[in-house]
């Protein structure tokens, strides 16, 4: 199956890592990610923040999103604007971070343990499942030596908004960090969960037809 992306290269290309070994990982790479990709958002924050506006929309594309608002509690909660993609690391930084993400456990050492097949789709942790109604495109993950890594590429028939909305809402409901950052042609959503050590990364495009190409990363899968 033809990929859209390279789940190995995806968090390496955008230089942000991923807490792959949620509970081997160490705490200062939890805090990489949770910096180069979050602004420490408030527990609690959820509350009072505004809720999505819904597009009007036909077959397919209406019954996936009116499935997603109920799997998201009945509301779809706005996605913040975006701020500024990547940031600017010293080299020395990012060569000490390489090093340590090849030790066993570490986020890179995870990557390399990826093996193939739709069957990982399913077993993505539970705030970020593929979309209701989306066409699996593929998927992947990593089960030993203490990896939980899991990725998936999907095409949904709603628009991206909605789709973001969506995950947004739930990443927030289940007790993530999350923010919104656009890097190049992808926005992006990002963010830890401080009770567990879980991280997630999240790659929108735009699809022909006014669909939304979807890619996952996230961590303690099932």
């Amino acid at each position: 199956m033809a990929s859209v992306r390279s789940f190995c290269a995806l968090a390496l290309v955008l230089t942000l890592p991923l807490t792959a070994c949620g509970k081997g990982q160490k705490e200062a790479d939890l805090n990489a990610l949770d910096n180069a990709l979050t602004g420490n958002v408030e527990e609690g924050a959820i509350v009072g923040e505004r809720q999505a506006k819904l597009p009007l929309l036909k077959g397919d594309a209406a019954r996936a999103l009116a499935q997603s608002v109920k799997l998201a509690g009945g509301k779809l909660i706005a996605t913040p604007a975006p701020t500024q993609g990547e940031t600017p690391e010293s080299a020395d930084s990012l060569a000490a971070v390489a090093r340590e993400q090849q030790k066993p456990g570490g986020n890179a050492f995870c990557r390399k343990q990826l093996v193939y097949g739709a069957q990982w789709a399913s077993r993505l942790p539970e705030p970020f499942t593929p979309y209701p109604g989306a066409q699996l495109t593929e998927a992947a993950g990593a089960e030993k030596n203490g990896c939980t890594l899991r990725a998936a590429t999907f095409v949904t028939p709603v628009p991206r908004q909605s789709v973001m909305d969506f995950y947004y809402t739930q990443a927030r409901r289940a007790g993530f960090d999350a923010e919104h950052k656009v890097m190049g042609a992808d926005h992006v959503l990002g963010g830890t969960r401080k009770d567990d050590g879980s991280a997630f990364l999240l790659l929108f495009s735009d699809a022909p037809g006014g669909r939304t190409s979807v890619d996952v990363i996230a961590d303690n899968g099932r």
